[in-house]
């Protein structure tokens, strides 16, 4: 292996692009050598072209995305001619809302950062312009969020994860004099309240929205729904973050 050959690339930039019907989306992550590299307009005429090419195959991932004749391409000049750097790409995705609903994107300013969202809400309702705003709303806010979401709701982090917390919780208490000696049951309830800001912490759904910490996200997506006249529903998101 040659030196640094195995090192995460900590250089690149995130693109999204939404469907034209606004119910589809396609998300795409570049890795790079430099940040100079990523703020260039060739690095930039790159995103385009890779995100042009997945939202018109609907490719499903980065290898799919690669074999595009017109992404090969560009890769391969890009990385021999014009950028002249490694180029990686790390994450190349084409997400669907199925049925009635719609999506909406975010990415931040800096460009290393993007978050996609898509819910089910009835058809008339997904046309309506404060949807779109919630939405750009709720995928703003998941770029902010720290830590990051990493599921819609709790039942999506994975058990594992959640034992591994667990485990650590329960040690905390039987090392701590003050509450080793407490009864089992006891324990428990204490655990279970530490998984309780564990899931707020993780799960999206949980999470007090940034512009409103009196509100969590499932609190203000049944507000939202209410006033819009139609229940709305988080189907997937989608966060890109580089170097992440």
């Amino acid at each position: 292996m040659k030196p640094n050959e195995d090192k995460k690339k900590a250089e690149g930039g995130v693109g999204m692009t939404l469907a034209p019907d606004g119910k589809g989306v396609a998300a795409v992550m570049i890795e790079c050598d430099t940040d100079f590299a990523a703020r260039s307009e060739n690095f930039q005429k790159l995103m385009k072209t890779v995100l042009a090419g997945v939202l018109q195959s609907k490719a499903k991932d980065a290898e799919a995305a690669k074999a595009l004749p017109a992404v090969k391409k560009e890769l391969q000049e890009a990385t021999a001619m014009t950028i002249r750097e490694n180029l990686v790409l790390a994450r190349a995705e084409f997400k669907q809302v199925e049925g009635d609903g719609r999506c909406n994107i975010y990415v931040h300013h800096n460009g290393t950062v993007g978050v996609a969202v898509g819910v089910s809400a009835p058809a008339a309702v997904a046309q309506k312009p404060e949807l779109a705003a919630l939405l750009r709303d709720i995928c703003m806010h998941a770029t902010a969020h720290d830590p990051a979401p990493m599921a819609i709701d709790k039942d999506g982090i994975p058990a594992d994860l959640v034992a591994r917390e667990k485990a650590v919780y329960l040690k905390q208490i039987d090392e701590n004099p003050a509450d080793a000696k407490k009864p089992q049951n006891i324990k428990e309830k204490m655990v279970e309240g530490r998984l309780r800001k564990f899931y707020e912490e993780r799960a999206l759904l949980e999470q007090k929205f940034v512009k409103d910490q009196e509100l969590s996200i499932r609190a203000l997506l049944d507000k939202a729904g209410k006033d819009l006249g139609g229940a709305l529903k988080i189907q997937w998101f989608i966060r890109l973050a580089v170097g992440g």
